[in-house]
């Protein structure tokens, strides 16, 4: 698959989590932050030399911005509470995300300096995954007011509230194509006893045409769009494994791709060496990994995709 950009991700495991970059033509990968903390839900602002994201390195998921190298972070928010999936409005000026200020999760907008924090949701439950439409005219994101977790949406002119799917099971992380006229989501259905399987769907923007796009017995999530909406790119597990791996699907020959790429830098960071004991040290590297579960070596999360 002839795929090119940039993808941001995080990476790691047991909440030592780190962000970085893939160069999609060269497999090259960069690493962002670093250190024993949760630095997660990266998004690249609208012109690409910015990245937004949460971390816990001063206690609780505060919001961070850095360059798109990764220098100069700064921290944004500081209020004590657990934020996260920030977003960007798509002028690049403002910055939309979930936490729980008043104890419940509702969704809040600020300016990328922190000032002018309004409230946009207030429900006695949870409202997250907030994303601006490609107009920033409307906030799409889950929330379990319906008594399940739907997707809705947040008119900013009318400030009208509007659900847009209905399904029995879970529908969330809803996330707009980039011309506004598709939305790609998440649908969680049980399998068999309390066993969830995840699949990616699309629907149009009003909520029909519901078409499933991942038919995999694993967790298929994390889901984002290429530029050019051609492609979406998400993470994919199988059963009994909590690692997922980045996975990309062409929307027009729905064929599916694993980005492969050397993870060492990756496992070297959160100390993933396999290590082999007894007469197991005699075996080679690749032979003892096989002992070890999948996720030892780390699992990836949020992808965000630039041209």
């Amino acid at each position: 698959m002839d795929i090119k950009g940039k993808v941001v991700f995080s990476s790691g495991k047991k909440g030592d989590y780190d962000i970085w970059t893939i160069n999609l033509a060269s497999k090259e990968i960069s690493q962002l932050t670093s250190g024993p903390f949760w630095n997660d839900c990266p998004k690249w602002s609208p012109d690409g030399k910015k990245i937004v994201f949460i971390s816990n390195r001063s206690g609780t998921p505060e919001i961070f911005i850095m360059d798109e190298d990764g220098k100069n972070q700064q921290q944004i928010t500081s209020s004590g509470k657990w934020h996260n999936t920030p977003d960007w409005s798509p002028d690049g000026k403002q910055i939309v995300f979930c936490a729980n200020y008043k104890e419940n999760i509702d969704v809040f907008v600020m300016n990328i300096d922190g000032s002018g924090l309004k409230q946009i949701t207030s429900y006695e439950g949870m409202d997250f995954n907030p994303q601006f439409s490609p107009d920033g005219k409307t906030i799409i994101f889950t929330s379990q007011r319906s008594g399940n977790d739907d997707i809705w949406k947040f008119d900013l002119n009318t400030a009208q509230l509007k659900q847009v799917t209905t399904y029995k099971y879970k529908d969330f992380s809803p996330t707009y194509s980039n011309d506004g006229s598709m939305i790609a989501f998440v649908c969680e259905e049980p399998v068999s006893g309390d066993y969830g399987n995840m699949e990616i769907y699309l629907m149009d923007k009003d909520g029909k045409n519901r078409r499933r796009v991942t038919r995999n017995l694993g967790v298929d999530r994390y889901v984002c769009w290429s530029p050019d909406s051609k492609y979406i790119i998400y993470t994919s597990s199988h059963p009994n494994s909590t690692a997922e791996r980045l996975m990309v699907v062409d929307l027009q020959k729905m064929i599916k791709s694993k980005i492969d790429f050397d993870r060492s830098g990756i496992e070297a960071e959160i100390d993933a060496e396999p290590k082999g004991f007894g007469i197991f040290s005699f075996f080679p590297d690749g032979v003892v990994r096989k002992f070890y579960p999948e996720a030892y070596f780390g699992t990836e999360r949020y992808p965000d995709w630039k041209y």
